[in-house]
């Protein structure tokens, strides 16, 4: 799988290739020996022509410039972009016929303040102009991935995971992309789509014309013949791109070169720069920015990344686009952003195409990722793990209700002992009260829950191999995925396993009925009877027992007995040692009976508990993984 990154500019265009399976960085696809061309297009004996050839004065025809910055506004913008990606896209095919036949995915970038909807309109049309694949990622978010990936910024990885903005000034727009422990967040991605260096060439080509003596004929050639007034603006360009490339000499001596316009006369054009120039280029108000000057608008960006970013400001400011070596720009945002580690990209003007190409592999990967975490979520995987390991809960769960419903039946018992219960009847319904309000108590859950978050951490122990496999493959870091107890750092917070949200309350009662019929059967009504006939007062329970056993038989002897006032002194009779001995030899078979009840298909309890574990836990993967898309290694 190979892929493309096209970073189609306003002032200058570049394509970089990536292997996606191997670990060599993106190679730069040379277009006439360049790394990087004019964003210029035009027509040539019936041809397109782009870059350098795009010029009049190379025979071009209806050179056009600058039409990105104009895709929004301008009803011709699209065809141009077209025709320059037609240009681009037939000199790779000459240059490399045989590996551009290779490339699966293409990767373009736009404005981070572009919508969706303009997304798969941009990616459509440069389907149309013979790129394969096409996806349209915001370009601030390749620059994040190239300053991340790229290993000639030697960039600390903590910074980068911590907080970083990356800050892409191009020649139509600035874009941010703010970053926190590896994940963007809201409003992560933002900018001004008129703020940029193309502006500034518009402003010294103005400057140069009327400052020049055939002001008024050159004014009537640029109003007459845009494929001229596009060439003084490339013109303008070269003139600007030279001068901040060694911004130290050219401040004091100038720089300055001469322009022949041959329209329908000859006319000299001086183009020039010095340091007096530029500050009265950055502050002269532009009608594209509102009014405002190139200073003022920069200012208010960086204001607003300032206050966006207040909460957890930036540790690695990274500038690139082709404009962030102008020095102005430069001490701009170390104003803004004081403290920052500032890092300025070697390459500006490629590291866009680059990470336009890395962005293609990670999307390819956590495509993949998330695909493969949804299957196992909400596949039968999951569902048959906890199927196959819900018998392991049934005896700690048993346990803890025993244990329960043991206490409650001494305290009950001794209540009934000093007066407090009048009849065996009564201590039965006394008794279920305060066992379901045992299992409802928090000491009781706090025990469920410590036993369930035992039980999930071995389930999660063995699906950890997979996870892990997974991980590696897509290039995250496998404890992003971990889902064992401890806590996992995902963005600003944390998540765990919660089997106590998986449980919920319509669980708790399917437990708590299953409690509460056990304890009836064996602590209530005939156990009761045989419990509290056990100990001493057995003798005079046993011999009314008979004489009422001759005269209204066994069923009317229970009924008596459930409903009788026993005397508080006959209680006095029943000893504690009687009552822990009677609870010993019926505990076992308490447990085994909710341990059957537990397991018994008829209950519904297993199959609720599986059901209710499975989504849970499959909610919790995908959530996880969310939080560890960011981490997909390109």
């Amino acid at each position: 799988m190979k892929i493309l990154g096209f970073d189609l500019g306003d002032g200058e265009s570049a394509v970089a290739l990536l292997d996606g399976e191997s670990t060599v960085e993106p190679r730069m696809m040379l277009l006439f020996g360049r790394a990087s061309i004019l964003s210029a297009v035009g027509m040539r004996e019936g041809r397109i022509v782009v870059g350098e050839e795009a010029n009049v004065l190379a025979g071009a025809q209806d050179v056009k410039v600058r039409f990105k910055s104009r895709y929004l506004t301008d009803a011709s913008a699209p065809g141009d972009v077209r025709a320059f990606a037609q240009g681009v896209m037939a000199q790779l095919r000459t240059q490399e016929p045989a590996l551009m036949a290779q490339v699966s995915r293409t990767v373009i970038g736009c404005p981070a303040g572009w919508g969706e909807g303009r997304r798969q309109q941009y990616a459509a049309l440069m389907e149309s102009a013979g790129f394969p694949n096409v996806h349209v990622v915001p370009e601030s978010r390749a620059a994040f991935l190239y300053a991340r990936h790229a290993r000639g910024l030697r960039v600390s990885p903590e910074l980068m995971q911590h907080s970083a903005m990356v800050i892409d000034i191009g020649s139509s727009t600035t874009d941010f992309a703010y970053i926190v422990d590896g994940h963007q967040q809201d409003q992560a991605l933002f900018g001004d789509t008129n703020l940029g260096g193309g502006l500034l060439d518009e402003l010294i080509l103005r400057r140069s014309v009327e400052l020049s003596p055939d002001r008024d004929e050159l004014l009537r050639v640029m109003e007459e013949s845009p494929a001229w007034r596009s060439y003084c603006e490339l013109e303008a360009r070269r003139l600007k791109e030279r001068y901040f490339l060694d911004e130290a000499k050219w401040q004091a001596q100038g720089l300055a070169t001469q322009l022949v316009v041959c329209y329908d006369q000859t006319l000299m054009l001086r183009l020039e720069l010095d340091a007096q120039a530029v500050e009265e280029i950055i502050h002269t108000p532009v009608a594209a920015l509102g009014g405002r000057s190139f200073v003022d608008a920069m200012e208010q960006s960086l204001r607003a990344a300032k206050e966006i970013s207040s909460a957890c400001p930036p540790q690695v400011v990274i500038l690139t686009g082709g404009a962030s070596r102008m020095t102005f720009f430069a001490e701009a945002c170390r104003a803004a952003f004081g403290g920052s580690l500032m890092v300025l990209c070697p390459e500006p003007e490629c590291s866009i195409a680059r990470g336009l190409a890395y962005a293609g592999r990670v999307d390819e990967r956590l495509k993949v990722f998330r695909e493969e975490v949804a299957s196992i979520a909400k596949g039968d995987r999951l569902s048959a793990l906890v199927s196959g390991s819900i018998h392991e809960l049934y005896t700690p769960l048993a346990r803890i209700m025993v244990g329960a419903a043991r206490q409650e039946a001494m305290e009950t018992i001794a209540l009934w002992k000093r007066g407090g219960i009048d009849t065996i009847e009564e201590l039965e319904r006394v008794l279920a009260e305060r066992v379901e309000a045992s299992v409802e108590s928090d000491e009781v859950k706090t025990q469920i829950a410590a036993q369930l978050q035992e039980w999930t951490d071995r389930l999660m122990g063995r699906m950890e191999g997979e996870l892990t496999a997974l991980c590696q493959r897509c290039g995250v870091p496998p404890e992003r995925m971990s889902l064992r107890g401890a806590p996992v750092h995902a963005g600003l917070g944390k998540v765990r396993v919660s089997v106590m949200d998986a449980m919920g309350m319509d669980m708790l009662s399917s437990l708590l009925g299953v409690v509460l019929a056990v304890v009836g059967a064996n602590i209530c009504g005939g156990g009761g009877v045989a419990l509290l006939g056990s100990g001493p007062v057995g003798v005079i329970v046993g011999a009314v027992g008979g004489l009422m056993l001759t005269f209204l038989g066994k069923d009317g002897m229970e009924k008596m007995l459930r409903t009788m006032k026993t005397p508080i002194l006959m209680r006095q009779l029943v000893l504690d040692f009687t009552v822990v001995s009677g609870l010993d030899r019926q505990q076992e078979k308490m447990e085994r009976s909710i341990i059957e009840s537990l397991a018994d298909p008829r209950s519904g309890f297993a199959g609720k508990l599986c059901e209710s574990l499975a989504a849970t836990l499959g909610e919790q993967m995908e959530r996880m993984a969310r939080g560890a898309e960011m981490s997909i290694c390109a």
